[in-house]
């Protein structure tokens, strides 16, 4: 999902950069960090998982990866400040992306499990999911025409969101 997002452009700083990689799981993100700490980053706002379903994974295990990549940037870059974000929920209304959707109750167990692994860091964890599901506990769909990925108008709910955690450069 970030990897879709014009995040310097949608906040207007040259500044901010998007390391997402469509399709990423945990295991890469946590195999490709240690480049991206290399420069010290200020922030660092992680959302990863989602494609780890279709792998079968539990949401302990998806959790416990992202424990790990936690533990890293703490060890490379410990001036950096970690936030982790919640995964966005998706609906099986338009029968795509089946192996990430037909799942779709799995996410609020996920998003439990994460929450329980930031807290046991200490690091923050932001909550995009109730700010994007509907009543059936699918994502509205006024955010995403495939299930899965979102339009432009769920990149600029998701900036509002996570504004008030921006630092100023």
């Amino acid at each position: 999902m970030t990897d879709g997002g014009e995040w310097s452009e949608l906040f207007q700083n040259p500044h901010i950069k998007n390391r997402g990689i469509s399709g990423d799981t945990t295991w890469g993100v946590y195999d490709r960090i240690s480049i991206l700490l290399k420069g010290k980053p200020a922030q660092i706002f992680l959302m990863v998982g989602i494609n780890n379903v279709p792998k079968g994974e539990s949401p302990e295990s998806i959790a416990k990866d992202i424990q790990h990549i936690i533990q890293k940037i703490k060890k490379e870059s410990p001036n950096t400040e970690i936030l982790v974000q919640s995964l966005l929920p998706v609906t099986t209304k338009y029968n795509m992306f089946l192996e990430h959707t037909s799942r779709w109750e799995l996410i609020p167990y996920i998003n439990q499990a994460i929450l329980r692994i930031t807290k046991q860091e200490n690091i923050k964890y932001i909550d995009l999911f109730s700010f994007f599901v509907n009543n059936d506990g699918q994502m509205k769909p006024e955010y995403t025409n495939d299930g899965l990925h979102l339009l432009g108008k769920g990149y600029i709910l998701w900036k509002e969101i996570i504004s008030p955690y921006l630092k100023s450069k």
